[in-house]
């Protein structure tokens, strides 16, 4: 049975614990390699964590209330409103899971554009660490084909409080592949195996 912990953050393949896509690119991304202070790294994660909560919300219902937002979010989420006035994407899937039997992953947003379908993971932060995200949308491109869901390219959305950009982003297979690799031994050193 596949599912996914909300509590813990953590994806299971019958019953086995499984690595994210996020965790096996950790090891190479800023977040990790500036040291940035652990508070500023909470914030940012709350922030994300809320944003693409909200984002969802929009995405499904074609609203969202204002009242229910709170204050620093809203010039994130008024970006993405207008991200998604501005390139109309027809949703295929949004914070879709997925399993594999190395790893797991939650992919933000499946859509059609001018007719491409395309992955677009969204980011709310300052700064686009590209080597990461890299990493990351090859691990989701292959998820999807692990799932037997077509996407023709993967892009980046990176939302901040006074505009957007969405971009186009060359996967990284062999990163991917070393990280991959990588995270087995950890998981087995750490596991006794």
């Amino acid at each position: 049975m596949n599912y996914f912990d909300e509590e813990t953050h953590t994806y299971y393949v019958n019953w086995e614990e499984k690595p994210s896509v996020t965790e096996i690119a950790n090891p190479i991304s800023f977040e990790r390699l500036d040291a940035l202070q652990k508070s500023m790294l909470e914030k940012a994660r709350a922030r994300g964590e809320r944003c693409h909560e909200i984002a969802e919300e929009y995405l499904l219902l074609g609203e969202v209330d204002i009242d229910e937002i709170e204050t620093e979010y809203i010039p994130y989420i008024q970006q993405f409103v207008l991200w998604v006035k501005t390139y109309r994407p027809k949703v295929i899937f949004t914070e879709k899971k997925l399993y594999g039997s190395d790893f797991c992953g939650t992919l933000d947003l499946i859509c059609e554009i001018d007719g491409k379908v395309i992955n677009v993971d969204y980011k709310f932060t300052s700064a686009i660490d590209k080597k990461s995200l890299s990493v990351q949308l090859e691990g989701y491109d292959r998820l999807a084909k692990l799932n037997d869901i077509h996407i023709d390219e993967g892009w980046y959305l990176h939302i901040k409080k006074d505009g957007f950009v969405f971009k186009p982003i060359t996967k990284d297979k062999e990163w991917f592949d070393v990280l991959l690799f990588h995270n087995k031994r950890m998981r087995g050193k750490y596991n006794g195996k």
